[in-house]
């Protein structure tokens, strides 16, 4: 039978609900498709590990940012120094964004479906 489970502990708890995303998505397609080991679980974050997914979730979205911001950089960089072979530069650069963000995968953590939690909190106040 199918639960919820916090991402943070990994025990059966209720919580807030993980939104998906592509990277979600994209695991739950590996699962139903290669592994056949599907579970129907409902991911979430308890209370009690708010805390630590906050600073984790915001880890992950400030190295993002950095390390697209630092491969977009060398694209330009690239594409300037590159005098006759720009097409080159320019599959390599985008190459190289593509491995950055990758690179920024290894600390992922999804975001939440906060939305229906703030619609719930606002009906309470009608």
């Amino acid at each position: 039978m199918p639960g919820s489970y916090c991402i943070i502990c990994g025990k059966h708890k209720d919580g807030i609900k993980v939104a998906n995303d592509p990277v979600l998505g994209t695991l739950r397609w590996f699962k139903t498709n290669v592994t056949k080991n599907v579970k129907n679980n409902a991911l979430v974050v308890c209370k009690s590990c708010y805390p630590k997914y906050s600073t984790q979730r915001k880890k992950y979205v400030n190295r993002r940012t950095a390390y697209l911001a630092l491969g977009i950089l060398f694209l330009i960089f690239s594409l300037i120094i590159s005098s006759g072979a720009w097409p080159t530069a320019l599959l390599v650069g985008i190459a190289i964004v593509a491995l950055l963000y990758a690179l920024s995968l290894i600390n992922y953590m999804p975001g939440l479906q906060l939305n229906a939690v703030q619609h719930k909190a606002g009906s309470k106040k009608r």
